[in-house]
């Protein structure tokens, strides 16, 4: 018996690759919980091959199989992917005992990332967006301005892009503003394949860190306003939800391991170009010019070349994702 389940465990899986996982959760059992489906995170581990490890008395459940390991906080939407902080819709619940998870973020979240759907091509071109420009400053820490180090950033991104054989379009190459609608048309209109922002941040001092947003789901908050359902709709970027999750996944991932710089996550947000983008589409953080650490090394020639690096790992890794389209093992 115990070997006919792994077998059906590893055809679901098979399935799963070509299909973000639509098969497998099908056939899992649902119930409601403030207005929301939810399904047993264990079912769901074992349907889909993993083991799940949820020790007596412990708010951490892990979930894994040979080659990736989950790590989910009850009553938390965080959740870490091989050590990468993701932020759910809805957080995992203990319901008397049973861990649940949302349907909705095995849908929009981990069937993505975990099982990517093969593309019809590679992707070729990439158009580069610096956030900010002209009379749009963007942050300002005393003499510095993010609209330029946006733009040294995405020069340094472009070079190594170029290097790796990628065809690379900018939004702008200099000091100038372009309206927000303008940056995903730009990218449409020049045939990219993946369109990547990039930005600087500012909060209080102590705040630091590096973040990768793609547009939230339709039917739910963004992260930085807590997550949950809302009222707000689907848009254009939306048809591109499993790309974009897959591609800001990769990316903040490139960028933690990458960088000695702390983990804010994976996050949702319905910034304007995200809405606007028909094409998987990223906004990048890459640290708080208020904080004085990262203010230091965003400053620096050499550590904005190692981000670049890693901006450009992350393009490569979601490249191979959508090539190679194998569940993680």
């Amino acid at each position: 018996m115990r070997v006919v389940q792994v077998l059906i465990a590893a055809l679901c899986c098979l399935l799963a690759r070509g299909s973000a996982g639509a098969v497998s959760l099908q056939s899992l059992e649902r119930v409601s919980i403030s207005g929301s489906e939810y399904v047993r995170l264990a079912e769901w581990a074992e349907t889909c091959g993993f083991q799940l490890k949820w020790p007596r008395n412990s708010e951490i459940i892990t979930v894994t199989n040979p080659g990736v390991r989950l790590q989910f906080s009850v009553d938390s939407r965080r959740v870490e992917i091989e050590g990468v902080t993701v932020w759910l819709s809805l957080p995992v619940v203990n319901r008397g005992g049973t861990a649940m998870i949302s349907m909705a973020d095995l849908r929009t979240t981990l069937q993505p990332i975990l099982f990517p759907r093969s593309a019809e091509s590679s992707p070729q071109t990439i158009c580069l967006d610096p956030g900010h420009g002209g009379v749009d400053k963007g942050e300002i820490d005393g003499v510095h301005y993010e609209k330029k180090y946006a733009l040294l950033l995405a020069e340094d991104v472009a070079e190594q892009l170029r290097h790796e054989g990628f065809n690379v379009v900018m939004t702008r190459t200099d000091d100038r503003k372009i309206e927000l609608p303008d940056r995903p048309l730009f990218a449409r209109e020049h045939g990219a394949d993946l369109f990547v922002s990039l930005h600087y941040n500012s909060a209080a001092s102590y705040v630091r860190g590096v973040e990768v947003y793609c547009l939230t789901p339709a039917g739910f908050n963004s992260s930085n306003e807590g997550g949950g359902r809302s009222g707000d709709g689907s848009f254009v970027g939306n048809e591109e939800n499993d790309r974009n999750v897959l591609l800001a996944y990769e990316m903040q991932k490139s960028l933690v391991r990458s960088l000695p710089m702390e983990d804010r996550g994976m996050k949702r947000s319905r910034f304007e170009i995200l809405r606007e983008a028909r094409l998987p589409a990223i906004l990048v953080e890459g640290g708080f010019m208020s904080n004085p650490g990262d203010g230091a090394k965003i400053y620096e020639a050499a550590f904005r070349k190692k981000m670049a690096h890693a901006v450009v790992q992350g393009i490569l890794a979601y490249k191979h994702a959508v090539e190679k389209p194998l569940a993680r093992k």
